[in-house]
């Protein structure tokens, strides 16, 4: 929280710094397709590997 935003009363600060449950989803998507793109990528790279046996 910024000095210029409205200080919320009776909310401490590392629950206002907390993400929403949103923002924390749009996340765990992004991580779960770089994951798998990687996955993708080693997969094949193994295949290529096995394939000049």
């Amino acid at each position: 929280m910024t000095d210029t935003e409205p200080k919320r009363p009776g909310r401490p600060a590392l629950l206002a710094a907390t993400p929403s449950a949103e923002r924390v989803g749009r996340w765990l998507r992004t991580l779960a397709l770089l994951a798998g793109v990687l996955g993708l990528l080693v997969g094949l790279f193994a295949l290529e590997l096995v394939g000049r046996l």
